[in-house]
């Protein structure tokens, strides 16, 4: 078979075979790669099966690699040919390779990895031993448990990456008695596994050996034998398990209860409450809220029950009590809104000693912190309102009247839990009765107007009728004649009335956002071209159009877009915010008209808007190859990759990536940037219309595609920091963590097949361990699909040299929703 089938000075001439192997260079290898990463998926199997029997181990490996990525259903024939391949490297990823398979699929290759075990050298023999335990080779246990206690599977890779080892796998080697029997082995290692597969057996007629376990002298097997006690439960399993943890140090409680959380979840960390030390105050205060901090990263929906049964029974003192509730609320339980009203009631220097609890008296946090968590529960259980409200209205109108400004904490969730009370208060605070600040006048920025800012999105949320004219006269409140532009408020002596303006439009924009009534489309329309208005707010105001507006108003939007084809800057800034509308309400079928927009002689950031309208409007086959066409212009190159990459398929997203092979580092640095900065606002919208699983699916296949020889695993790594920023409302209709979490493990328990498998990555994405915890219990398709998710959670793959841009601060209006994870 001729290398020459390729193409390319590099595959020309080259036979792949044993007698007379031509030696290809480093630099051929790499370039035949990078010739088919950048080709059609269907136009890439056939040169790696070619590939994979060419006699260059390097070439085979990644061929093996890529089919799998590819699932090609030649593969399972491919790897087991390999096995007999004369080079143990490429024997090693043949096994790597049936091992990453179902059982089912990689069951005609039985045989031959059997044979190919007996043959194996120390550098194959792992990754074989690994794909026979994967088929459940029993007769070869000792041999392959002798492996295991000299370290040789500990080293044992999926395809791609991370770490295969599996302990339930491994588990179905022996029965339950034979794993029992080895608890007493002279291998720390053995001990560790058999106290493992019988914690997760949990059952009582273990009870004496977990209790033998749970005193090892080694910290590992002891703390494995705590989740075993944990979750038989009943006294003559606890009492061992919570004098355990009494007696154990700082450090090895930490490791306990670590096991606790990643073999039982939620309720084991529960469970270990009344192990907490009354040694001292501040002892009971840090052991407690260690447990409390690893329940909140953790977020086990399964914990609902116990939380509540200690909120009921353990009376604790009111920092926990409140910490508890939060937990509850993390989760989505509704269940913790009365102990969160109850909170919001007290100052905590009524509640908090300054000598015991300094840093709780500081603060408000925990009445900002409660007052989130009940806004996200009303936005989760809108059919509960009248129960939330019952619960925690009276607690937020206090504290909402308690300072000189309201908390927008407060404000969001009597807004979203449909309080009628607090309507007069809101219309008062967004409609303030002192004077606009007069020319010249300096100072500090009025409160007022500081709280009508963020009062004004809240009033809208309402929806009042008797409303309406208010935001609609905040957002036109300039006169005509002032000129509160950026370079405008430089030395006219009208700054701070600009500012002021500046903010209350913004927040009237936000508020009709909110509203979502179509009667606000064209005054936002006509704001919009007001030049002598402040950027932000304009800016606002296109982003507000996308909620007020239909689809047919995009189009106005984008047909008036078009039109904007001066090189000013001021008509740039205008036509890059008309963008910011379509990127919040893209409309099928713009894409074409857009495509012809995206021109080198654009501002590079209003560029940059169109490559993202343009993705969120939806790629067709078309328009993706028009996007590849303009990646030949050097300097298109980035924003045509931007558009497919996310909006395009999974294949055109590694295609585009993989073109970067011929590209300058540079490019490739600034398309990480573009794609991470694409992702700072998040709506409910973005769920809805499976935007979130594409970008998802799309960073899983750029991760399987190299750049100069290496695997580009920067989208997965940068789309899962910006994750981590879901700790905020980022605006109306955006989503918190909480909110997203809730719906997708809704998602994963109640769609379709795609909606599931599409949930359940988002969630590993963010790391959301106690979902898929919870998920892993469900029968069926769900539950397999959650398990193997969580083990690669638990078992990432090592990424080095990836340097991942700062998290966003906290938003300063108090509108972020958790403390930093």
């Amino acid at each position: 078979m001729a290398l020459a089938l390729l193409g390319g000075a590099a595959g020309a001439g080259y036979l792949a075979t044993r007698s007379s192997e031509q030696k290809l260079t480093v630099d051929q290898i790499s370039t035949i790669k990078k010739d088919i990463y950048v080709l059609p998926q269907a136009e890439q199997a056939p040169k790696w099966k070619q590939l994979a029997g060419s006699g260059s181990f390097e070439l085979q490996q990644e061929a093996l690699t890529q089919l799998y990525f590819l699932e090609d259903r030649d593969v399972p024939g491919l790897a087991t040919k390999a096995l007999d391949d004369v080079d143990h490297r490429v024997r090693g990823m043949a096994a790597t390779v049936l091992s990453s398979l179902t059982p089912q699929a990689a069951e005609p290759a039985r045989a031959p990895l059997i044979k190919a075990f007996k043959e194996a050298n120390d550098g194959d023999r792992p990754q074989i031993a690994w794909a026979l335990v994967v088929l459940n080779e029993k007769p070869l246990f000792k041999d392959i448990l002798e492996m295991y206690k000299k370290g040789q599977l500990a080293g044992v890779t999926r395809v791609g990456g991370g770490k295969a080892f599996d302990v339930e796998t491994f588990a179905k080697m022996a029965t339950p008695d034979e794993w029992a029997a080895l608890s007493e082995d002279d291998n720390i290692g053995v001990r560790q596994l058999s106290a493992s597969i019988l914690s997760k057996n949990a059952d009582k007629k273990y009870l004496d050996k977990l209790i033998k376990l749970v005193k090892d002298k080694d910290i590992e097997v002891a703390r494995e034998a705590t989740n075993g006690l944990g979750k038989i439960g009943d006294a003559s399993a606890m009492g061992p398990m919570i004098e355990t943890l009494k007696r154990a140090g700082k450090d090895e409680r930490q490791a306990f209860l670590e096991a606790l959380r990643d073999g039982i979840g939620g309720v084991g960390l529960v469970l270990a409450l009344p192990s907490v030390s009354q040694e001292s105050y501040s002892v009971t205060k840090h052991q407690t809220q260690q447990i409390f901090n690893m329940l909140r990263q953790l977020a086990d929906p399964r914990a609902g029950d116990a939380l509540a049964r200690y909120l009921e029974t353990a009376k604790p003192l009111p920092h926990f009590m409140t910490e508890a509730a939060l937990r509850l609320a993390e989760i989505g339980d509704p269940r913790a809104a009365k102990y969160l009203g109850d909170r919001l009631k007290l100052n905590a220097t009524k509640i908090y000693e300054k000598d015991k609890d300094p840093e709780l008296v500081r603060d408000d946090n925990e009445r900002i912190f409660a007052a989130r968590m009940l806004a996200d529960l009303a936005v989760l259980h809108p059919t509960k309102a009248a129960e939330l409200r019952a619960a925690a209205e009276d607690g937020a109108i206090i504290w909402s009247h308690e300072f000189p400004q309201p908390h927008a904490n407060a404000l969001r969730f009597l807004a979203a839990a449909g309080s009628t009370r607090f309507l007069p208060d809101l219309r008062k605070w967004s409609n303030p009765s002192a004077s606009l600040p007069k020319d010249g006048e300096a100072g500090n920025y009025p409160m007022e107007y500081a709280t009508a800012a963020s009062a004004l999105r809240y009033l809208g949320w309402t929806r009042d009728e008797s409303s309406w004219g208010l935001l609609d006269k905040q957002l036109n409140r300039k006169d005509p004649k002032d000129d509160i532009t950026q370079e405008g408020l430089v030395g006219a002596g009208i700054s701070m009335r600009g500012m002021v303006l500046r903010g209350i439009e913004v927040g009237a924009a936000q508020g009709f956002a909110q509203w979502g009534d179509r009667r606000a489309f064209p005054l936002l329309f006509k704001f919009i071209d007001d030049e002598k208005q402040h950027e932000d707010a304009r800016l606002e105001a296109c982003r507000s159009m996308a909620w007020v507006g239909n689809d047919e108003d995009m189009k106005t939007v984008l047909a008036k877009a078009k039109t904007v084809t001066s090189p000013d800057a001021k008509k740039q800034f205008l036509r890059g915010c008309h963008m910011e509308a379509l990127i919040r309400h893209p409309v099928a079928g713009t894409a074409a008209e857009l495509l012809p927009m995206l021109t080198k002689d654009q501002d590079l950031l209003v560029r940059r808007k169109i490559a993202r309208a343009i993705a969120w409007s939806g790629l067709d086959a078309a328009t993706e190859k028009a996007l590849f066409d303009k990646m030949k212009d050097p300097a298109l190159m980035n924003d045509a990759a931007l558009a497919l990459i996310l909006g395009g398929s999974g294949e055109s997203a590694a295609r585009a990536v993989a073109m970067y092979n011929n590209a300058a580092p540079e490019a490739l640095d600034d398309l990480k940037d573009q794609f991470f900065d694409s992702f700072g606002y998040w709506s409910d919208e973005d769920l809805a219309k499976g935007r979130i699983a594409r970008w998802v699916n799309n960073a899983n296949a750029i991760a399987k595609t190299r750049v100069r020889d290496s695997l580009q695993e920067w989208a997965r790594l940068r789309l899962g920091a910006q994750f981590n920023n879901l700790e905020y409302d980022n605006g109306p209709h955006s989503m918190t963590r909480v909110v997203l979490r809730y719906r997708l493990a809704d998602m994963a328990r109640k769609g379709d097949a795609t909606s599931k498998a599409g949930a359940i990555e988002i969630l590993k994405f963010m790391q959301e361990q106690g979902t898929l915890m919870a998920l892993r219990d469900e029968k069926g398709d769900t539950g397999e699909m959650a398990r193997r998710a969580l083990f690669e959670l638990l078992n990432p793959k090592s990424v080095t040299g990836e340097k991942i841009p700062e998290k966003k601060a906290p938003s300063p209006d108090g509108v972020n929703v958790l403390p930093p994870r």
